[in-house]
């Protein structure tokens, strides 16, 4: 068992000269590998977790912010007794009495044409009119020649035509052509008028139905001062009235007296009257020599002229009767010169037309 000691030592040494050839690779490849083999593994992200499905949503319209009004009214069944404007805040006011009916935001003058301040009140009111200073020009075919224009600054071309500017719903404060009328505010809150005060489209027609002329106006803010506007035209207006009733005093002083008118006088025409009386014949020896003898066949008539009596004036006397003695066969009566036969015994002639 001892004399064979080699194969067991070689048989014990191979596995050791294999573990040592491990190790030796091992450390040559530890230089590059070992940090990768000492690292700890990354940790891999997890999958994302599917998404739940959201039900589909509907488009909405896109909210337009509102814009502010401009206006507001609350006058139905009310009149307004009196309207305040103020210039700094570019805002009118209407009132019944102490409660206020609306609002409304307008434009006044701008610094070069400004709006007055004081106490005025309507004097005029007209639906349609038109400026008779600030306009256009038009050709003749109708075409625009120019805008914004004012008479007497701006000559006119020849051949153009002036067409004064809109103002409807007017109603004047001065005469100076100073009133309240629709008209375009083209940035709310700020003057742009040439001196009126402008208000919305769609609140002037209401005003101006509710609006009498002599409605108080008052303007306070900015603006040259125009004091009590309304108060001195009261005055003017008294003084001008009391100069045309001491003008006409005059007139009728100065003026000739006339004459009292006269009566006219009453034509009167007596109508003739036919005497139907036959005559009777004389004998010759009883004619007188100095009267001459009518004619046997000669009509006896009576006819009295037309006269003309005044109304004044006594009405003619009536005929009297006649008498002539036995011997006169004829009498010429001295009003007519007419000749008439008298019977030998008295008669009593016709009575006049206008006697009674």
């Amino acid at each position: 068992m001892m004399s064979n000691p080699t194969p067991t030592l070689r048989t014990l040494a191979r596995p050791r000269t294999l573990w040592l050839c491990a190790l030796a690779l091992t450390t040559l490849s530890g230089c590059t590998e070992w940090p990768r083999l000492a690292a700890k593994p990354e940790p891999q992200p997890a999958p994302p977790e599917p998404a739940e499905q959201q039900p589909p949503q509907p488009q909405s319209t896109p909210v337009i912010p509102k814009e502010p009004s401009l206006y507001e009214w609350r006058g139905e069944g009310r009149r307004v007794s009196h309207i305040v404007v103020d210039t700094d805040d570019q805002k009118a006011r209407f009132y019944d009495g102490d409660v206020e009916v609306g609002w409304a935001t307008v434009a006044t003058g701008v610094s070069r044409h400004p709006t007055p301040t004081g106490s005025f009140t309507v004097m005029e009111k007209v639906e349609n009119k038109r400026s008779n200073l600030y306009g256009r020009y038009y050709g003749s075919g109708g075409k625009l020649i120019q805008s914004n224009v004012k008479v007497g600054r701006d000559p006119l071309p020849d051949g153009a035509r002036f067409v004064g500017a809109k103002m409807p719903y007017f109603m004047r404060l001065t005469y100076d052509g100073i009133g309240l009328h629709a008209g375009p505010i083209p940035r709310p809150g700020r003057p742009a008028s040439h001196g009126c005060i402008r208000m919305p489209a769609e609140v002037a027609p209401l005003l101006f139905a509710k609006v009498d002329q002599g409605t108080a106006v008052t303007i306070v803010g900015r603006g040259p001062s125009y004091g009590n506007y309304a108060k001195r035209q009261r005055q003017l207006a008294a003084e001008r009235a009391a100069s045309a009733r001491r003008e006409q005093a005059a007139r009728a002083q100065s003026a000739p007296e006339p004459s009292p008118p006269q009566p006219a006088p009453i034509t009167t025409t007596t109508p003739r009257v036919t005497d139907t009386t036959a005559p009777t014949p004389l004998a010759p020896a009883q004619q007188q020599p100095d009267q001459p003898t009518a004619p046997d066949d000669a009509p006896a008539t009576v006819a009295d002229t037309p006269q003309t009596v005044a109304r004044d004036e006594p009405a003619p006397a009536t005929v009297q009767d006649i008498r002539q003695p036995l011997g006169s066969s004829a009498l010429r009566l001295p009003e007519s010169g007419m000749v008439q036969r008298l019977s030998p015994e008295p008669t009593t002639p016709t009575p006049e037309a206008n006697e009674g």
